[in-house]
Parts: C-alpha cells; sequence; structure tokens
C-alpha cells in the first residue's frame, strides 16, 4: 500500500464510536495488514467472536469482516467505496451487528435446517463436548449461518493452535462438506462430504478421531 494512500486512511475521521458495545470492545488499529488497512477491531475474547473494520485496497472499498471463532467472512452489505455512506452504514447498523453476532451461537435454526432435522440429530446430540482435545464450540442444535447458503453444523477448535474441523451443511446443494483449519491456513476436506445425515454420520464415526488428530500433528 502506497504511502500516499495509507496516510489518507489514517486521517479519515469516524466520529465518536462507543468504547464498548454489548460486551465487544472496540480497539483503534489504525494500521496497515497486507492490501488491508485495519481501523478497528471490536472482539469479545470470552465468545471468540470479533468484527474488524476496514478499507480493502484490491477493491478500493470500505468493509466489514466478521469472525466466530476461526471462520472470517465479509458482510456485504457495508461494501462501498463512498467514506461517508460507510460513516452512515456504521452509525445506522453497527449496534444491531453486534447484538446479533452476541447471540448468533443461540439462535434457532432455521425452517430448512429443521426440515433436514439437523437440530434433532441423535448423534448431533451426542457429540462430545472435547474430543482429541479440540472445543465443541457448534453444535447441531445450534448452527451458524455463513455465507452464500452455508451454515456451520459442526466446529471443533482449538483456539490455542488456531485450529479446527468445520462442517458445513449448504441449503442450496443440500450437501455435507468439511474444512480443516491449519494454523489458520484452511484446507478443504473430501472425508466428510455426504448428502444424507446416516451417510455423515458414518463418515463422522470413521473419520472425525482421525482427523481432528491430524490437524493438531
Amino acid at each position: 500500500m502506497v504511502e500516499e494512500t495509507k496516510n489518507k486512511l489514517a486521517a479519515l475521521d469516524f466520529g465518536d464510536l462507543p468504547a464498548e458495545i454489548d460486551g465487544f470492545t472496540l480497539k483503534k488499529v489504525f494500521a496497515e495488514d497486507g492490501d488491508k488497512f485495519i481501523f478497528f477491531i471490536c472482539a469479545d475474547d470470552a465468545t471468540h467472536c470479533a468484527l474488524t473494520i476496514y478499507f480493502h485496497e484490491e477493491t478500493r472499498e470500505f468493509k466489514i469482516r466478521q469472525k466466530i471463532g476461526l471462520t472470517e467472512f465479509c458482510l456485504t452489505n457495508f461494501f462501498t467505496e463512498d467514506f461517508e455512506h460507510f460513516k452512515k452504514l456504521l452509525d445506522a447498523q453497527l449496534v444491531g451487528v453486534l447484538k446479533d453476532l452476541r447471540e448468533i451461537l443461540r439462535k434457532e435454526p432455521n425452517i430448512f435446517l429443521r426440515e433436514k432435522k439437523i437440530d434433532t440429530w441423535s448423534y448431533g446430540k451426542s457429540l462430545p463436548a472435547t474430543f482429541e482435545g479440540f472445543e465443541l464450540f457448534i453444535s447441531p442444535a445450534a448452527p451458524v449461518e455463513v455465507t452464500n447458503g452455508s451454515f456451520i453444523i459442526i466446529n471443533y477448535a482449538d483456539f490455542k493452535i488456531n485450529s479446527d474441523f468445520v462442517l458445513y451443511y449448504n441449503i442450496y446443494s443440500d450437501e455435507f462438506s468439511g474444512e480443516r483449519r491449519i494454523n489458520g491456513a484452511p484446507e478443504i476436506t473430501y472425508a466428510f462430504d455426504a448428502k444424507t445425515l446416516e451417510e455423515l454420520e458414518d463418515k463422522l464415526k470413521n473419520n472425525l478421531s482421525a482427523e481432528l488428530r491430524a490437524i493438531r500433528q
């Protein structure tokens, strides 16, 4: 990022954003991070949830990135090249977004997941709270929506090593798929691809323990 751009971004005035919002602490950063310029991070370390407010040099847009556990994705309704419009979006929606983020791990599953019977899946209810040193951060009883019709239905995480296993269900493809993250780097795994809960249960019984041990190695 060229020095002129950094100086312009560093001079932007966001007004008086609150230092604390619904348990999230606002940290002022105003520093370059690769092709991004980070303005603020709103984080609650106890719930492993955060928002990052930044400028993305590649697209020349102001953005917000949401983090739930170790999974991160952008909130596309905040994308804009206009700083004044971005400020208005923050003023109007930031508090609500953080309140929603606080409740996200306790939300009721939507109708598509209930029809799939993911929330009442007996095997899902039997998953251990800790397994191979990983914490069950997200369970099938309370899936978390991410992007493009995908929901996290299982997430085993070890925050100390920045690594986890994520199992997704996509309502459009009606398929389950897995992903592992090792020291922050995501990798797709095909060992958990399935169309039905019965098929998924078999694959979890056969592969989950080995998958978590491989992540830790």
